[in-house]
């Protein structure tokens, strides 16, 4: 009979399974942050500076390094020396760019951190004033925890993945064309070497992110599933104390526990692996690189400073490809937390007032029931034709076994929920022609809880 009078808490989605709608979430997401546009063309504008100055600073140093190996030939050879006053300029140019591109990175990096958090700020205090409009179903439906959950771990998933990746994909795009451009601008032919492992980086990467995905999904809703199962263990653990169900709570906690362990585990095992496989093939990189760069130097084509400078870029050709498989992580992660975010801030939210709502003062006392009938779930209704009629200043209680319905009738005098059939009505007016927040301030409840 106690079962009755809520509905059964919906469950989260099990370990596997992707997300309902990504595209869908992430335009939410895309909306939600219309109001920083300024903020990220600026965050925009100083990255691709920053990137800018990153990028051409190997090829300014392979300037000294030519300079500086022909000055030593001319040494040995008899027919010059080194000139330190050049090789020192360039150096100096070189200081310069690197104190700009900081600088650059600096300013970037504050108003990305700055917007995250006010977008934090933003989700958590929309959740908060979601929560005061939200009807009493919902949390009969769903447990605290991951309502809490939604307001605490997924805000801060979702504002810690933003902050990383919009930044980090700018950069990427940015530091991949720039070293794309530099190495031709070098040599063409080992930029084709070059390019030869770029596929390969791409399908070893596009593998691991699609395996990664339904993980990183599991592991943001169980972690939601955890809280709420350890705040209502907590919170109700007189209860659970009295009926001896320490062991069915626990194990109950050791089984989400253990999901949430496997999806977190192979969330970060599976995208720990892109690091070690980008170094491998990096270095499949330098090693060709450094035979052709070696055979083009041989045959006079190509300085020995450009080699240096080459040997860079190949290192960080590979970086931005790793860097936005680590975005693309982020975005799953990013995506995981707004879906639940957005999901609840979607809700249906109680209707507060009518057109025309009735004025509050005309309640007195008078109370009548109208051939109520009404159920938690539509098809199964648990108050059937219920009448009664209760006169100003009269006392009356409702007795019954747990069960009954005795808690539901209150709920519908308040208008906690709605009747699926019939009337309730207040010195003659319907509950339903009254403003909610009125209604309830008409109303003195003392409940059994402290």
């Amino acid at each position: 009979m106690a079962e009755a009078r809520r509905p059964m808490r919906r469950r989260g989605r099990m370990p596997g399974e992707k997300a309902k709608d990504f595209k869908g979430t992430i335009r939410n997401l895309l909306r939600y942050m219309g109001v920083y546009k300024i903020g990220l063309a600026a965050v925009a504008v100083f990255a691709v500076a920053s990137t800018i100055f990153n990028v051409i600073g190997p090829k300014i140093l392979g300037n000294a390094t030519t300079e500086l190996f022909g000055g030593l030939i001319a040494k040995l050879s008899g027919t010059g020396t080194i000139d330190f006053g050049k090789i020192g300029g360039i150096l100096l140019t070189l200081m310069g760019i690197y104190v700009l591109c900081a600088i650059f990175s600096f300013v970037q990096g504050w108003i990305m951190t700055q917007m995250s958090q006010n977008m934090s700020f933003r989700m958590r205090r929309d959740i908060s004033e979601k929560i005061n409009r939200m009807p009493l179903a919902y949390f009969e439906r769903n447990s605290v925890g991951d309502v809490l959950s939604r307001i605490t771990n997924d805000v801060d998933t979702l504002g810690m993945a933003f902050n990383q990746s919009i930044t980090q994909l700018i950069t990427s795009v940015c530091t991949l064309v720039g070293v794309l451009v530099m190495m031709l601008s070098i040599s063409p032919l080992m930029t084709l070497i070059t390019l030869l492992i770029l596929p390969v980086s791409m399908l070893l990467v596009m593998g691991i992110v699609k395996k990664s995905q339904k993980y990183f999904i599991a592991q943001q809703e169980y972690l939601g599933r955890i809280d709420g199962q350890i705040e209502e263990t907590f919170s109700g653990h007189d209860v659970v104390k009295a009926f001896n169900r320490e062991n069915v709570e626990l194990e109950e906690f050791r089984k989400i526990n253990g999901v949430l362990f496997e999806s977190a585990w192979k969330s970060q095992f599976l995208s720990g692996l892109m690091q070690p496989i980008m170094n491998f093939v990096s270095n499949l990189g330098y090693v060709a690189v450094a035979v052709s760069g070696a055979m083009l130097a041989a045959a006079g084509t190509i300085e020995i400073g450009d080699i240096v400078a080459f040997v860079q870029y190949v290192k960080r050709f590979t970086q931005p490809i790793t860097q936005m498989a680590q975005v693309s992580n982020l975005l799953q992660s990013m995506a995981a937390a707004a879906e639940r975010i957005f999901a609840f801030l979607n809700e249906e939210e109680e209707i507060q007032a009518t057109e025309n709502p009735v004025d509050p003062a005309v309640i007195e006392g008078e109370v009548s029931f109208e051939h109520v009938q009404f159920g938690y779930n539509p098809d199964k209704i648990i108050i059937h034709d219920f009448n009664s009629e209760i006169r100003p200043g009269q006392m009356v209680a409702i007795v019954g076994p747990t069960g009954a319905g005795k808690t539901t009738m209150v709920k519908l005098l308040m208008r906690f929920y709605d009747v699926n059939s019939g009337c309730i009505r207040l010195n003659g007016h319907p509950v339903a022609d009254f403003d909610r927040n009125a209604l309830r301030n008409g109303f003195g409840m003392v409940l059994q809880d402290t």
